[in-house]
């Protein structure tokens, strides 16, 4: 019964000393040339795909109304990408062996970038119906592309960086929150310059080009094992990967959440213009950024992914209190307070996110999946597909509860929505911890005991005959 609770202490899923050792370098924290070069491509195609997603925001809901869009169905083109997104990332990553992860990652870019040129044009259609139906086609398209782009590099990190999986998958998260920072400015400065299509246009030719350029650089993964998708009902049989899951929902939603709240907030409060705004969320996407590697480095250098996590929704509960701030606090709204709030919840979302990809994809080969490409398919599909689910439902549920309440009680309630998920990771440790029923014990553990307990019972008879014949 002591499997169960190793995790906590560093000993279970995610323990660097279970065996499993780094096929591309000598130990842990060097990086051979191909390391680096897989690194670089993947962080550009990060770049590109949220730029992509966040390019939008400064200007494509004003001109969508101009081509007879109601705010409900542009709050729908922009929630179909993440909702497209969760159906499908999940179906990438169970047939990912089959497709290849090389060949995902390349076609899914490659969608985002045509995508992204072809959203350019969409102004010169028929306003109304013929208009909305091609964002939400294009919106979709670019959806799977991303999500095919998305899982497809989780997997391949997984499966070149064992020993460093957290620091690599924090140095990815960096270009994820630059993209999230650069792109509003970048998208509405282009826009000025060029009208509609010019924002579109650069991005996608930006994305092609990197795509172009990975193409001819991004190593081709080794993996000598027969191409077998990996058990998406395994995975989601084990409770940890739920809890896990649980988390990521929380962070994302928690991320999103701010998209459509927090600018009609700080109008109210502070009388902030657009400028002002964006300096705002800047600040969230820069602690963000600037923290990803430091959590990565922490997960896989002390193995404590699920502490971590607690750490980084116990910071994010915080933060939320206070942005508001809640009413529960009896605090007046001052600007200082506003910026410490956003970036501690920058910190702490990066915080609980980074570790939470070495916790699913550890626990999954603690439980006895085996180490391959099947597998890495499955975890990054489920991670991608959860967080997609989370981005859907902050900016929906923020803009609802804004608008019933007040962004100080809507904030509220997702602090609180944090703390019980800061209960429910620390009952579920202790739950290992104490009894152990949190897990079931893998495949390669299970075969070993039977394999003592055979020994046992061969060896036990021969003792007893020599006790008897020395009496």
């Amino acid at each position: 019964m002591a499997t169960g609770h190793r995790q906590c202490e560093g000993n279970g899923p995610g323990n660097k000393h279970d065996g499993v050792k780094s096929e591309n370098a000598d130990k842990v924290g060097m990086f051979t040339r191909s390391q680096k070069i897989t690194v670089v491509t993947l962080s550009l195609a990060n770049l590109a795909n949220s730029v992509s997603f966040s390019i939008l925001a400064p200007f494509f809901p004003t001109k969508a109304k101009t081509m007879g869009a109601s705010d409900t169905v542009i709050g729908l083109i922009f929630g179909c990408y993440s909702l497209v997104r969760f159906v499908v990332s999940p179906i990438l990553g169970k047939f990912l062996p089959q497709i290849g992860a090389r060949f995902m990652f390349l076609s899914g870019s490659f969608a985002c970038g045509y995508c992204a040129i072809i959203y350019g044009f969409l102004d010169r259609l028929d306003h109304g119906t013929e208009f909305i139906a091609f964002c939400f086609v294009v919106r979709s398209i670019e959806a799977v592309g991303g999500a095919a782009s998305t899982t497809a590099s989780f997997a391949i990190v997984a499966k070149t960086f064992p020993d460093n999986l957290s620091t690599v998958f924090g140095i990815l998260e960096i270009f994820s929150g630059l993209g999230f920072v650069i792109g509003p400015p970048i998208g509405g400065y282009l826009y000025e310059a060029g009208g509609f299509a010019l924002p579109f246009v650069i991005l996608g030719a930006f994305t092609l080009v990197v795509f172009a350029c990975n193409v001819f650089i991004l190593p081709h993964p080794a993996d000598s094992s027969k191409p077998e998708s990996g058990s998406m009902l395994q995975l989601l049989s084990m409770p940890a990967v739920w809890v896990t899951c649980g988390s990521v929902v929380a962070t994302s939603m928690g991320i999103s959440f701010i998209d459509p709240t927090l600018a009609i907030h700080l109008k109210e409060e502070f009388d902030f213009d657009p400028g002002a705004v964006g300096l705002m969320y800047v600040s969230i996407a820069a602690a963000y950024s600037l923290s990803a590697f430091f959590w990565g480095y922490m997960t896989d250098k002390m193995n404590i992914p699920k502490l971590l996590m607690i750490f980084g929704n116990i910071g994010a509960c915080t933060a939320y209190l206070y942005v508001g701030p809640s009413p529960f606090m009896n605090l007046q709204s001052k600007l200082w307070l506003e910026i410490f709030s956003l970036v501690l919840l920058g910190l702490s979302l990066a915080g609980a996110l980074v570790p939470s990809f070495h916790d699913i994809n550890t626990t999954a080969r603690w439980y006895g999946m085996p180490d391959n490409l099947g597998t890495y398919g499955v975890v990054s599909g489920v991670l991608s597909g959860f967080f997609s689910l989370g981005n859907f439902i902050g900016p929906t549920a923020g803009g609802a509860l804004s608008d019933a309440l007040s962004f100080s009680w809507a904030a509220t309630i997702f602090a609180a929505f944090f703390l019980s998920m800061v209960l429910i990771l620390i009952l579920f440790c202790l739950w290992e911890y104490q009894c152990g029923t949190g897990r079931r014990v893998p495949g390669n553990r299970h075969e070993n005991l039977i394999a003592v307990n055979y020994e046992d019972e061969e060896r036990s008879p021969l003792l007893e005959e020599r006790i008897t014949s020395v009496e």
